[in-house]
């Protein structure tokens, strides 16, 4: 069974007003008033920053992972270090290859770490035996592929924003939603 649901952002609305409990069901009436807060648009903010929430740190299974090779534009300097340019859509590495490399990497080092700072020397940088990627904000530092060779990225697969204003998550992801308390108020 498909465990993966694909939402548009009005039906994750709609979800998000069943699980609050606040879902109107009744409509044989309608009643106006301009002088209370707009429900929907502050259920929509808080479902983003949700979403955006769950994109960055839930489990990989949970989430969409897209390879983004296409979307990503590589360069290399005369040492071989690639600098690999992350889309847009890019929220989070999870795991690269490059041509060249014995194996994929699937950890990214921090750039103010130890292994981080081992890369500005010959020495003890990465190389296609033994590569390292150092995740900035928005690119991937790839040490490295032969000096003088073409970067060319085998994969690159992400955890990715989907496109058109959709929500795509695993369904246990559906238990982390907020229930309708004070803090959905507090800022």
């Amino acid at each position: 069974m498909e465990q993966m649901i694909n939402l548009s952002e009005n039906e994750m609305l709609t979800m998000w007003k069943r699980v609050m409990h606040i879902d109107v069901v009744r409509r044989e009436c309608s009643v106006e008033r301009d002088d209370g807060i707009d429900l929907d648009d502050l259920l929509l903010t808080r479902l983003r920053q949700w979403y955006a929430h769950l994109l960055l740190t839930a489990p990989l299974d949970w989430v969409p992972v897209e390879d983004l090779r296409a979307e990503v534009s590589v360069t290399a300097d005369d040492m071989g270090v690639v600098t690999a340019l992350l889309p847009a859509r890019c929220v989070r590495p999870v795991e690269w290859e490059m041509a060249g490399w014995s194996h994929a990497v699937t950890s990214f080092v921090e750039p103010d770490s130890l292994q981080a700072l081992a890369q500005h020397s010959l020495w003890t940088r990465g190389g296609v035996r033994r590569p390292v990627a150092v995740r900035h904000d928005d690119r991937l530092m790839l040490y490295s592929i032969a000096p003088g060779a073409s970067p060319v990225i085998i994969q690159a697969r992400c955890v990715a924003v989907p496109g058109g204003d959709r929500y795509v998550c695993h369904r246990d992801a559906l238990a982390t939603l907020p229930k309708w308390d004070e803090s959905l108020w507090m800022g």
